[in-house]
């Protein structure tokens, strides 16, 4: 008895050890399991944040805003981001645009190419979503319809014949195969006749391994399926009727293997993203002004095309070959505009010379280029202040309250420069333009106290007179009528807005106030 008791006392006590180091491995698994999202949280804090760069395409598509996407890529690229954000709010625009613009983006080596749809990807902004590695949306956006139409004879919009639309759809599907976007559904954003629909059936039915599996096909080729094969895929979800073209909002868009999410503001995008650092690409001076050029290019050349008809249909060269020429002018221009950045204060300056010019010799008195010079110089005078470079020099009582020290010294040289500019002319019209020999002067040498007047008193001619101009009336000028006495006098005339050239005979219209009125006899 005494041994059998020494046993249940010595397995009493082996059992009471073994439950105390089984508590205590419980313990310190419990502890390190504790310790456990610790180290997680230690490694997420780690894990590097993402540098982005934002370029905003808005607006049409055009040759300006790939000229701006082009630069804006070189500039992104030297700063050797993680994504490359294309931040798309756009109707689309110009096919051949967008065409380079794709090709631009798609040649990005490097950062990943993101495009973040703001308010609607339509038309060719769909195709240049398309073209990024990865496409995400903000809330109540939209994305698609890329057909190309022209204007019909009628007035009316048309969508072009399968010539356009071949090359646009094999692009969607380039685009598609890269990236990985369904390849059919993108074709659907060009193609009207296209019928898309989606299949979706059972697998291993009934068993462990049961799965749901989907199909999208071509509503011509699931008309020509079997009856099994029917019964087995069941009644087709139409996603795009024949006749229609894909266009999807942006929960669809995530539905159907476009949009990899979708976001309620930028912020949170950049959030998802772990985007830290981040810059954006400006457009600069010449590419606005190439972009307000496109837009109003179709007006420009109605407006100069007509100008030149009216030149064409009146004698001499005038005002209207001016304007039609200057019109046009602009509209050339606005291609080169990115291309001249930088010296829009020399080019505006040499317009403003050269209006002044026309004013004085060409077009005397019709006051209208000689204030769109003046307006030319004030706007390169403004565009050439750079208040960086100007010495600072405010009092620190100004200083705290209000950095005031750019619009002080930029109001000052502004102001001392249009007084130096108004002084120069002053001075050299004194002391410097009469020296000049006769007949290189616009100024008069005479002496008002002992001037002539080179006309007669206007009472002698009567309406119905004719005689011959002497100079050119644009529209005012000089003409000469013989007197009842065979004698010649010279007298200012006027037409209605007529241009008469030198030697052309005219006839009086009218003698009113001090005026003789005439036209080309």
């Amino acid at each position: 008895m005494k041994i059998l008791s020494k046993l249940l006392v010595l397995f009493t006590l082996l059992v009471s050890i073994s439950f105390a180091a089984e508590g205590v491995t419980v313990d310190s698994v419990t502890k390190d399991s504790a310790t456990t999202p610790k180290v997680t949280e230690a490694t997420q804090i780690s894990t590097p944040k993402k540098q982005a760069v934002w370029i905003k395409l808005e607006g049409d598509v055009d040759p300006a805003m790939y000229e701006f996407c082009a630069r804006a890529i070189g500039e992104a690229l030297d700063k050797k981001p993680d994504y490359i954000v294309f931040e798309i709010n756009t109707f689309g625009g110009r096919l051949d645009a967008a065409f380079d613009l794709v090709d631009t983006i798609m040649a990005v080596k490097g950062p990943e190419t993101i495009a973040l749809v703001k308010k609607k990807a339509i038309s060719a902004g769909s195709l240049i979503a398309l073209a990024c590695k990865k496409l995400y949306m903000l809330e109540a956006t939209t994305i698609g319809d890329c057909a190309p139409i022209v204007q019909g004879g009628d007035g009316t919009p048309q969508i072009v014949g399968e010539k356009i639309q071949s090359p646009l759809r094999a692009k969607f599907r380039n685009l598609a195969q890269r990236n990985g976007y369904p390849e059919l559904l993108a074709s659907s954003f060009v193609t009207p006749e296209l019928e898309v629909l989606e299949l979706t059936a059972k697998l291993d039915k009934g068993t462990a391994t049961e799965r749901d599996t989907t199909l999208i096909i071509e509503g011509k080729k699931f008309a020509v399926l079997d009856s099994t094969e029917k019964k087995f895929w069941g009644s087709p979800k139409i996603l795009v009727k024949e006749g229609e073209l894909l266009t999807m909002t942006d929960k669809e868009a995530e539905e159907l293997g476009f949009s990899k999410g979708t976001f309620k503001n930028r912020e949170d995008f950049e959030t998802k993203l772990a985007i830290e650092r981040k810059s954006e690409v400006e457009t600069n001076t010449g590419e606005k002004i190439a972009s307000a050029i496109a837009a109003i290019s179709g007006i420009l050349l109605i407006l100069g095309f007509g100008a030149l008809y009216i030149e064409f249909k009146t004698p001499g060269f005038g005002m209207f070959g001016i304007i039609g020429i200057i019109l046009i002018g602009i509209v050339f221009f606005g291609q080169f505009a990115p291309q001249l950045d930088g010296y829009f204060p020399v080019i505006l300056l040499i317009a403003g010379v050269i209006l002044f010019l026309v004013e004085i010799f060409v077009m005397p008195g019709t006051f209208l280029f000689g204030i769109g010079g003046i307006a030319c110089m004030i706007i390169a005078l403004i565009m050439s202040v750079d208040t960086t470079n100007i010495p600072e020099y405010v009092p620190e009582a100004v200083e705290t309250t209000f950095d005031a020290t750019p619009w002080l010294f930029g109001l000052f040289f502004v102001l001392g420069s249009a007084a130096i500019a108004l002084i120069i002319p002053i001075a050299a019209s004194k002391y410097l333009i009469p020296l000049l020999p006769e007949g290189w002067t616009p100024m008069l040498k005479t002496d008002m106290e002992t001037a002539v007047a080179p006309t007669e008193n206007v009472q002698v001619v009567s309406i119905g007179d004719t005689g011959i101009a002497k100079t050119f009336l644009r529209p005012v000028g000089q003409a000469s009528f013989t007197m009842p006495d065979g004698s010649t006098k010279l007298f200012d005339v006027q037409t209605h807005g007529e241009i008469i050239e030198a030697g052309q005979r005219i006839k009086v219209e009218a003698v009113q106030e001090g005026h003789i009125w005439v036209t080309r006899a």
